[in-house]
């Protein structure tokens, strides 16, 4: 018998309610201000590329497992920013954008700014659903 990780199924997949929050709390740090995201990354003793790993993360599962569980739920717009949010920090990742990547970078660097408001857009259809409470960065 096979004891590793076991493929997720409609049994073992979170509801669409958590599913929606793990996502809407990768997006509240994204569109959170520099120094929330500062404080973030020094309160979990992390590099401020965790921003863009954590949405890797929700945004490769959460759309794929609420389509699946609940298809049209997330809206077209939705998934448009979400690719766009990506795309963005996709463009500012790499060795020469190291400097993006830093207290002073989060504070100053028009990709995020960017990222900022894509990301409060997609928090906002998130809301639109009436799903969850939208969590506060400070909450994270």
């Amino acid at each position: 018998m096979n004891s590793g990780p076991q493929p997720e199924t409609r049994d073992t997949m979170p509801d669409m309610p958590t599913s929606v929050l793990r996502l809407a709390e990768t997006l509240a740090m994204l569109a959170a201000s520099a120094d929330e995201q500062a404080a973030w990354v020094a309160r979990h003793q992390w590099h401020p590329d965790e921003l863009a790993l954590d949405l890797d993360w929700a945004n490769g599962w959460v759309p794929w497992s609420v389509d699946e569980q609940s298809p049209g739920l997330l809206s077209p717009i939705l998934h448009d920013l979400l690719q766009r949010i990506d795309d963005c920090l996709t463009a500012m990742s790499g060795q020469s954008h190291s400097e993006r990547w830093s207290p002073k970078g989060l504070a100053t660097d028009p990709g995020w700014a960017e990222v900022r408001y894509l990301s409060s857009q997609a928090l906002a259809e998130i809301a639109a659903l009436d799903l969850i409470a939208i969590p506060s960065p400070t909450d994270l």
